[in-house]
């Protein structure tokens, strides 16, 4: 056998049933948070796109407008939006659990919602630290899965059998940015 058989087959031996688990539970794990979120916290919840309710989308804004550092960007981009912003917010956070459990897009996926949980992390860190810690979390999680992908049964695998660009996460992670980047500019010009 030759040397670089011995160290490929050496190496395969290394994998354990935790490389192989642990991926996909991670991805179960994400994709829960996000579907709660979504769809339990927003869609089913008539308060949070009603005004008259104090779940009101709108008075979160407000509050998260006390932090220091998003400030000028919910008065900007958010507020004067606030309506159109809770039902992208709600149909993004259901799209990211629906794709990040089928392992669709994965890369794409999981850059728009790093930024989410990027401006998440920043307007409200200052007043919860289970918003912090959890978008924090969320945001590593997020940036693992743009960089190696998921791992186990996914659509991006099956992709990837007839088209490698699906793996290139450098270019997914380019056009998640733009994406991410010109929702906002929409927002912030409209």
């Amino acid at each position: 056998m030759s040397k670089i058989k011995k160290r490929v087959k050496e190496k395969e031996e290394k994998i354990t049933i935790f490389d192989k688990v642990w991926p996909i539970l991670l991805r179960f794990g994400i994709a829960s948070i996000w579907i709660y979120a979504g769809v339990f916290e927003k869609l089913l919840n008539p308060r949070f796109l009603n005004p008259d309710s104090t779940s009101y989308v709108g008075i979160t804004i407000q509050v998260l407008m006390q932090g220091p550092i998003m400030r000028g960007f919910l008065e900007a981009v958010v507020l004067p939006h606030v309506m159109l912003v809770g039902e992208l917010v709600m149909i993004g956070e259901i799209t990211f659990a629906i794709l990040t459990l089928t392992g669709a897009f994965s890369r794409l996926t999981n850059t728009v919602a790093f930024y989410t949980n990027f401006i998440y992390f920043l307007s409200a860190y200052w007043a919860d630290t289970e918003e912090y810690g959890i978008n924090l979390l969320m945001m590593l999680v997020d940036l693992y899965i743009v960089i190696n992908g998921v791992k186990g049964p996914s659509i991006d695998s099956l992709i990837a059998r007839k088209w490698n660009k699906i793996n290139d996460w450098k270019l997914w992670f380019l056009v998640g940015s733009l994406f991410y980047l010109s929702i906002i500019l929409f927002l912030y010009f409209t």
